[in-house]
């Protein structure tokens, strides 16, 4: 349902916080009543969004009620509120309009407490977070974050000046461990990132992967689909790349990359997804004279996606932004051959030569050099790079994740 903020007044919830219940403790039978707060929500299309929906289905399949916590405009509160998902009213955030900061989110604590919530998942740093910590201090119940973005690294949002870059970083990873300074355990989704965590003065850590649906995505669709439906001929390489396209991408490095295979090679470089970026993209596109051979296909629906990874050859991604990488992981689920550029969680998806290719982060004519090995590969070895590609996602299952999940919520509770 829509949440009216004149039926809810955020000052008398905080006035309650000294009132306090006494924790309850879970029996480990009963079932769980789990709030997951967030800045970003449907309609979005993101990493977080997806990680949320997937935890969300396979907990409730296993009898725990996941609530949703979430800023949105009024029109999305319209159409995807429900009985467990609830919008706040929010503005949008000016560097990147897919996330709102919603105006009241202390209103969420008397919601909290009409839905009986036993522990507060946080998904969000920023207003839908502070929401989450207030909520679970005013509600005394266990707190739990998880670390999805790496906004340390974000500097470019703000100054293309060096020394501005590693103050504002340092800023940053001070205001991460000040953020989660209350929580009882915060998960980060690979190893690198929880060293990191640690390394910055957040300590309370366990690894948490985002897990994978590898029943859906699998290598059982038809390439053939997508290629009818773009028009793109049998005898060209389909090189992909998916999720929002925004400036930590690096979209720009595939598209050069590409530019420079295409003297060689043909192919065609399918560009799925939606950001701000989008449009500095398809003019750099227009530049190159690529307009054609480069197709921005927006977000897609739900049920397509597995078939653009089926009918790619390549899936490539320069992103050295990535906690984790899920594009990815469903791309090797689909046993697609995956080329990504070596930085943060990627080496620890990609083995170079084993079930994908790395290259230099930035580096456009190494980009190059591993997307024409991969489209080159010989049948045996690309054979052998599939099935090993599917190997490691299948350790990435939401099954698997949902198991380490609860495990982590046993500890709080």
């Amino acid at each position: 349902m829509k949440i009216s903020l004149r039926r809810l007044n955020p000052m008398k919830a905080i006035g309650k916080f000294k009132l306090r219940p006494e924790r309850k403790h879970w029996d480990g039978k009963s079932r769980l009543n789990i709030g997951f707060y967030t800045d970003t929500y449907l309609p979005n299309v993101d990493g977080v969004v997806n990680a949320m929906l997937g935890y969300k289905k396979e907990l409730e399949k296993r009898g725990e009620e996941v609530f949703i916590f979430t800023s949105g405009t009024e029109s999305e509160g319209r159409e995807y509120s429900n009985p467990k998902t609830f919008f706040f009213e929010s503005v949008v955030f000016p560097p990147y309009p897919q996330y709102k900061l919603a105006i009241f989110p202390l209103s969420s604590i008397k919601v909290a407490r009409e839905a009986k919530i036993d522990l507060i998942h946080s998904h969000a740093v920023a207003s839908m977070g502070v929401a989450a910590i207030a909520s679970a201090k005013a509600l005394n119940l266990p707190l739990v974050g998880t670390f999805h973005t790496m906004m340390p690294k974000a500097t470019f949002y703000l100054t293309k000046n060096i020394i501005g870059k590693r103050l504002f970083s340092a800023f940053a990873w001070g205001a991460v461990k000040q953020f989660y300074s209350p929580f009882d355990l915060v998960t980060a989704p690979s190893r690198v990132i929880e060293k990191l965590l640690n390394r910055n003065g957040v300590e309370n850590t366990a690894i948490v992967p985002n897990g994978t649906d590898v029943r859906k995505f699998s290598p059982k669709y038809d390439p053939n689909i997508v290629r009818e439906l773009l028009g793109i001929p049998r005898h060209e390489k389909i090189i992909l790349t998916a999720g929002r396209l925004s400036e930590e991408k690096n979209v720009e490095v595939l598209i050069r990359a590409f530019a420079k295979l295409r003297r060689h090679h043909e192919a065609k470089f399918i560009v799925q997804g939606d950001g701000p970026a989008k449009a500095k993209y398809m003019k750099l596109a227009r530049k190159l004279g690529l307009q054609k051979e480069i197709i921005f296909t927006g977000f897609v629906k739900e049920f397509e996606v597995p078939f653009f990874y089926c009918a790619a050859d390549v899936f490539a991604t320069a992103s050295t932004f990535e906690t984790q990488g899920l594009a990815l992981l469903e791309a090797m689920a689909c046993e697609r051959v995956c080329v990504g550029a070596k930085s943060l969680a990627i080496p620890e998806l990609l083995s170079d030569g084993k079930n994908g290719f790395l290259f230099k982060p930035f580096d456009a004519d190494d980009c190059e050099y591993k997307l024409e090995t991969a489209l080159l590969l010989r049948d045996g070895k690309r054979d052998a790079l599939r099935k090993n590609a599917r190997k490691t996602a299948m350790g990435y299952s939401i099954e698997k994740s949902t198991d380490k999940l609860m495990d982590a919520y046993r500890k709080v509770l």
